[in-house]
């Protein structure tokens, strides 16, 4: 099967317009269309829907687009292989995080790596964990450090994290030095990345706690000044709250909300050549980091 046809597909559904895909892979948008207009022909049926709005994937595409990833990442663990017996190194590995405290580290490592393996490019995502972790699963992603999840493939701890309370400056609370899970069904809450599944909706969830929502959002510089107004409290993981300095207020729960954070990542026989030592140049930096 020719696999850049398949690219032509993925490439116009992840930017939901074939221009934007003619212009990213260096075709045309007639040659994108005639490669997506072969496969629809060889598979027997639509696999883009075409509006005004761009192009998004047909119900029947939707169910191919998973073996569809998996073939072309086994292509290109293939491609990295074969450069690899020819002495050369080439090939792209795709990093996240989930934990802005880690961009400084990551921007290093990537710098420092790239100096000594220049033929392979990286590129680096944010996003909840669970996002993360999903893309892991679909072969988007190679490397990401995020929170424990039940559905990661090879998960390696760092760090224990936990999940604190952001209260105004003045709240009762703050004379007690933490904030009680009644008091958290008792506040108006703050919701940061209302719909997505993160530590603090997962710890809700397990606690079985209803909270009063007052306010969305998907900004933590905004959660944090509604905090600082006295609209009322945040959830935030202890790592992202060391980085804020304001008149808000950090306080421990009177639980346990340990949240365990590491580096995901595919198994060794699913993992690209260069994948492979970018990861082993990540576990470098964090043991250098903990020295």
């Amino acid at each position: 099967m020719d696999t850049e046809k398949l690219k032509a597909l993925m490439c116009s559904i992840e930017t939901g317009s074939l221009s934007a895909a003619a212009e990213k892979l260096g075709y045309t948008p007639s040659g994108i269309s005639r490669s997506i207009a072969a496969l629809e022909e060889m598979f027997g049926f639509s696999l883009l829907l075409r509006g005004k709005n761009g192009v998004s994937a047909t119900a029947e595409c939707e169910g191919l687009l998973s073996d569809i990833r998996n073939m072309l990442h086994m292509e290109e663990q293939l491609m990295q292989r074969a450069a690899m017996t020819r002495g050369v190194e080439q090939g792209s590995v795709t990093a996240g995080t989930a934990y802005p405290f880690y961009n400084e580290f990551l921007a290093e490592r990537i710098v420092s790596f790239r100096q000594k393996h220049p033929g392979i490019e990286i590129r680096l995502v944010e996003g909840t964990s669970s996002q993360l972790v999903g893309m892991l699963n679909q072969h988007l992603l190679d490397i990401c450090i995020v929170s424990k999840r039940e559905i990661i493939p090879v998960f390696e701890p760092i760090v224990k994290d936990s999940i604190i309370a952001w209260v105004p400056p003045g709240h009762p609370a703050v004379s007690k030095g933490r904030i009680t899970l009644k008091d958290l069904e008792k506040e108006n809450y703050i919701q940061i990345y209302p719909g997505r599944e993160t530590d603090n909706s997962i710890f809700l969830q397990k606690k079985k706690l209803k909270v009063n929502v007052c306010a969305e959002t998907s900004d933590i510089y905004a959660a944090y000044s509604m905090v600082e107004s006295g609209l009322g409290i945040a959830l935030v993981n202890a790592m992202l709250a060391s980085k804020w300095q304001g008149k808000a207020v950090a306080l421990p729960l009177d639980c346990d909300s340990s949240v365990e954070i590491g580096l995901a990542h595919h198994r060794p026989e699913e993992t690209s050549p260069a994948a492979a030592a970018f990861l082993e140049y990540i576990r470098e930096g964090l043991e250098k980091a903990d020295e």
